[in-house]
């Protein structure tokens, strides 16, 4: 299940999950909360993992808690989150069905986040690209339009998605709408 199915399934009580079973990893009541935030074999660890990786983000650290939550609204640190669920979801499953202990690797979690943000530049240029190619067909005040509409594609991708944990270079083509931004590009 992916990280975001995950966050999702948390939020309206609807994990697929036994109840009334204990953790298998620490042997206290297992709850949806418990799993993912109080469960005592990995929450030290994905503390570290968490905080270290909004750091190198250029984000303030947080507590890894149910309050974390509240913090979705920024799409690098809300994919960090399903990441991590994903990553703790999966570990608790290769315990409970093939009986193996596996460690969440800091390096995994930072792999996953960099192929997210790599996806969802590519989403950003994809519609960058299709505004340019409606752009060249359209009359002088209509180009303007059309400018302003790629420089807020930029600004939102920046804002929402970069970070100096792996900025991601602007095609030079795309320079000129940058004027503007004060971004981690490049």
């Amino acid at each position: 299940m992916k990280g975001r199915d995950l966050l999702w399934r948390y939020t309206l009580k609807a994990l697929p999950k036994i109840y009334n079973m204990p953790c298998q990893q620490c042997g206290e009541d297992e709850t949806s909360e418990h799993i993912f935030f109080n469960c005592k074999a990995h929450i030290k660890n994905t503390q570290e993992i968490f905080n270290y990786t909004l750091t190198k983000c250029g984000h303030t650290t947080h507590t890894w808690n149910v309050k974390i939550l509240n913090h979705l609204q920024i799409a690098l640190v809300a994919n960090l989150i399903a990441i991590i669920f994903e990553k703790i979801w999966h570990k608790r499953n290769k315990l409970i069905h093939d009986e193996k202990e596996i460690i969440i690797h800091r390096q995994q979690v930072i792999r996953e986040l960099i192929k997210t943000q790599i996806a969802a530049w590519d989403r950003t240029q994809a519609v960058i690209n299709k505004t340019l190619r409606i752009k060249s067909k359209q009359r002088p005040e209509e180009q303007n339009k059309l400018d302003s509409l790629i420089s807020l594609k930029l600004l939102q991708f920046s804002r929402q998605w970069n970070s100096p944990l792996h900025a991601i270079e602007l095609p030079k083509h795309l320079k000129k709408y940058n004027n503007s931004l004060s971004t981690f590009y490049k």
